[in-house]
């Protein structure tokens, strides 16, 4: 389901008006600020329209309802049985760890690595806060 809230912070973001981004995704103005209330959820096809309008992947527009560490754990079992993630408990703490051995370990280390590395370069000020959130919202498609 579409997040609205994240629509309005993309499209402001990008400095559009309601009306602007509906001309962008051949919607109208009144589904725009339909989707961005929560009233309404886009077709899947009006969500891809918005996301290419937007520049993002249609995922970074998308809400996957983790509201609780149960959800998050959810995330986890899926990252563990798709990707070969795993806990690991030593005297640091616990982090996931990814198994290079699962056939689709390699692209998620990847994009992991790139995450690190956008994060690194938000914390040293190379980056604003606001180009760090748009890559993220941006990012969503480019690793499959």
């Amino acid at each position: 389901m579409a997040d609205g809230s994240r629509i309005r912070e993309l499209r402001t973001r990008r400095g559009l008006l309601q009306r602007e981004l509906a001309e962008m995704a051949g919607v109208t103005e009144s589904a725009v600020r339909n989707y961005e209330l929560g009233l309404r959820v886009p077709r899947p096809q009006h969500l891809e329209a918005l996301a290419r309008a937007l520049g993002v992947d249609p995922a970074a527009l998308t809400d996957y309802g983790v509201e609780t560490a149960r959800d998050a754990l959810e995330v986890m079992f899926r990252l563990e049985e798709g990707f070969g993630a795993k806990p690991v408990a030593d005297d640091c703490g616990v982090r996931v760890e990814i198994d290079s051995s699962e056939p689709r370990a390699q692209k998620l280390d990847m994009a992991i690595r790139a995450w690190a590395a956008m994060r690194a370069r938000r914390d040293s000020g190379e980056i604003s806060e606001e180009e760090y959130l748009y890559w993220k919202r941006g990012f969503a498609g480019k690793v499959d």
